[in-house]
């Protein structure tokens, strides 16, 4: 009899045993899994970051090309004027693929020359609170020569 009941003893221990491992291979799984959907959301939030940045940069490409077409015509007939005399501010909006870049391009006086301030806001269309914003200015003799923010 006091073997049956010590073989009986092993029994309940090896139940405890097999219950204790699978409970720490539920914790393990439920934190890759944890982790796992950390790095996908990370991955995603920055892939919306590179493509609202690239849509920002495209909307200040797009502004400097249609600044510079027929022999610089607008920025000439627009900007290019005496320091004393105030510019507006143009304001535009510029549809892309994956998004739209909201423009804004003003100017300002700097040392007696008359600089272009080109404001770009990318936005994403299916995400429109993602926005990155990208400032490039230029003065208005030398286009070619462009400073980045």
């Amino acid at each position: 009899m006091g073997r049956s009941k010590k073989l009986m003893n092993q029994r309940g221990v090896s139940l405890i045993f097999v219950v204790l491992v699978l409970i720490v291979l539920s914790i393990l799984s439920v934190a890759i899994f944890t982790l796992f959907t950390s790095n996908m959301a990370q991955a995603r939030t920055q892939q919306e970051s590179i493509r609202v940045h690239y849509i920002a940069i495209a909307g200040v490409d797009v502004t400097v090309g249609a600044l510079m077409q027929d022999n610089r015509s607008l920025l000439s007939n627009y900007f290019d004027k005496a320091i004393d005399i105030p510019v507006n501010p143009l304001s535009d909006r510029i549809d892309l693929d994956n998004g739209y870049a909201e423009i804004v391009v003003s100017s300002y006086v700097l040392e007696n020359e008359r600089w272009v301030l080109i404001t770009s806001t990318g936005h994403l269309s299916e995400k429109p609170t993602t926005l990155r914003v990208v400032k490039m200015n230029f003065r208005v003799e030398y286009p070619q020569i462009q400073n980045w923010e």
